[in-house]
């Protein structure tokens, strides 16, 4: 008996220092990535790529910790935010209304709304996470990109005057160079808008001097960059020109040259500087522009070419910019149709929630007159049963002294009964317990059996050609995720195939029981049930690493939850 205490404490002990070293690796691991995430952004992401098998251990905590890094990572790296939208719920519903930590998880919100085009819903996280860190007089930082992403909404949106607060109060907060020559930049665009055209340069010119205070070339490429634009927008050509190229020589490799390009073979035109060099910057700013970009920087190729007689070369550029312009034109329609079907929707919404509203009222005042009804009828029941009671008490006292006598007959009779009958609940208990130990026994085969099928069946998977090519897929060794190679479309589809026609009895079993799971799903949840790694199964969907199952896995079990709590 000592000796299992002894046994139970140690391994109580073993077990809690496990947990403390997890937890100390895993805030190690936060920590170092925080620190990487000013100056190396990109190596604090790669860190924090972890496998879902890991996220799963996090414990709430540590989630939500790990939630706002991920996507304090992927928005520096300038990756989309929308593999972060599950984690960023988690830490949302962790963190109260009185912690900093709120706010930024708003922030993050509010980015991935505006990444999705709501507006409305981006402006309602950003303005509550901008309440929240009022609270917090230092966090000058949360309060400057919470202030920033505000003002960049309200400009787009054609709210200039709200714009111009938020940066404005964005400028007060800014405590580096770099902030400063940002909140400055968006406010010199303002009063560009207004034509203020002194206000303008001036502080367009104090931006640029934060901007190479800061000693950072990418800010200072677009300070000089803004202020080619600005000077070109006040016809001083020659200024805006000088600028055009200072900031394109000044522009990190890496980043994207398309605007810089296009501004500068702009100007060129319209200096009447070389042709040839006008040519060279507008279509090296095709490769890199957007499609509305491309559309316009075409049509001035076309007019070039055209005034200058190559009128070949003109069709060509006319042709690829109709192409574009067409394709706008679906995007524009389909764009429409979408607000017509929200709009429509909407309607129909506000349209059940008025009858709904109106059933509740009757529903309220026929319950009240029924409660009414009902208290009336239970009082005079009551006054009832009273007399019946005091009618039944006076029978019931006759009939229980005729009755009393026969009772000590009837026990004797009965304790005779009971022997007889705790002898046959015995027999009957032992066949209870020999029947039992038959059922677990077939229980126990029709599992071994289940077992050995699905065996089979991932052996049959094995032998098909897709399982090999998913194989060798996994099996690559690339310096960059992109360049992984993914199963076709057409191979996809074989897989889907393959995978139906071998795990049917599963499929059959899942749609039967969860019948809102897609044929995706479906593929996804045998693929679990097959020896493939994660990485492997991503490969399968197209997907060159697994964040993407984490999002996949979890409305899966949004789904097959939200069946089964209907049953």
């Amino acid at each position: 008996m000592r000796n299992l205490k002894i046994t139970t404490a140690l391994l109580t002990v073993l077990l809690l220092l496990s947990s403390c070293s997890h937890k100390s690796e895993t805030g190690t691991l936060f920590s170092h990535a925080d620190a990487l995430m000013e100056e190396h952004p990109d190596s604090a992401f790669r860190l924090l790529n972890l496998p879902p098998e890991e996220i799963e251990k996090l414990s709430g905590k540590e989630c939500a910790r790990y939630a706002l890094l991920l996507a304090r990572a992927t928005d520096k790296c300038k990756l989309s935010l929308l593999p972060c939208d599950s984690l960023l719920n988690v830490a949302f519903k962790y963190y109260d209304d009185d912690e900093k930590e709120k706010a930024v998880a708003l922030l993050y919100k509010g980015r991935l709304a505006v990444e999705m085009e709501k507006a409305k819903e981006a402006i309602s996280y950003l303005q509550e996470g901008l309440t929240i860190i009022q609270n917090f007089p230092k966090e000058l930082k949360t309060k400057n990109l919470l202030l920033s992403s505000l003002g960049n909404i309200y400009f787009d949106a054609g709210y200039y005057d709200k714009a111009i607060e938020m940066y404005k109060a964005m400028y007060q907060c800014s405590t580096t160079n770099i902030q400063k020559a940002i909140a400055l930049n968006n406010i010199s665009t303002y009063y560009c808008l207004i034509d203020e055209k002194d206000s303008t340069l001036m502080i367009q010119r104090k931006a640029l001097n934060y901007a190479i205070a800061s000693g950072d070339s990418l800010q200072i490429a677009m300070s000089k960059h803004n202020l080619s634009l600005e000077f070109d927008e006040f016809d001083e050509l020659d200024s805006a020109l000088y600028y055009a190229q200072k900031a394109l020589a000044e522009l990190p490799q890496e980043e994207n040259h398309g605007n810089y390009y296009s501004n500068l073979g702009s100007l060129l035109l319209k200096t009447e500087g070389n042709k040839d060099s006008v040519r060279y910057y507008l279509n090296k700013s095709i490769e890199e522009l957007s499609i509305e970009g491309k559309a316009s920087r075409l049509n001035i190729l076309y007019n070039l070419e055209k005034e200058n007689g190559d009128y070949k070369t003109a069709n060509t550029y006319l042709e690829k910019h109709s192409a574009i312009m067409d394709s706008l034109y679906y995007m524009e329609q389909s764009t429409e149709m979408q607000q017509l079907i929200y709009e429509y929707g909407t309607k129909m919404q506000v349209r059940e929630e008025q009858m709904r509203g109106n059933r509740m009222v009757r529903s309220t005042i026929a319950s009240f007159i029924i409660v009414c009804l009902l208290i009336i009828l239970i009082y005079q029941n009551r006054i009832n049963r009273k007399k019946q009671l005091q009618l039944h008490y006076e029978q019931s006292l006759e009939q229980t002294q005729n009755k009393l006598s026969s009772l000590e007959t009837t026990i004797e009779n009965n304790q005779l009964m009971i022997a007889l009958l705790q002898q046959e609940r015995s027999n009957l208990k032992k066949e209870h317990e020999n029947k039992e130990q038959q059922i677990k026994e077939r229980e126990q085969a029709i599992d071994d059996l289940k077992k050995e099928k699905q065996k089979l069946l991932n052996w049959l998977f094995t032998q098909s050609s897709i399982y090999k090519k998913v194989v060798t897929l996994s099996r690559q060794i690339v310096p960059d995720k992109k360049e992984m190679k993914v199963l076709t479309t057409a191979e996809q589809e074989l897989l889907k195939n393959t995978i139906f026609e071998l795990y049917n009895d599963y499929i059959s079993f899942l749609r039967k029981n969860y019948s809102k799971l897609t044929e995706s799903d479906l593929l996804f949840l045998c693929l679990q049930e097959t020896s493939l790694e994660p990485l492997s199964i991503a490969i399968c969907f197209g997907y060159s690493d697994t964040h993407p199952l984490n999002q996949k896995k979890y409305k899966i079990k949004e789904r097959m939850n939200e069946e089964e709590s209907k049953i």
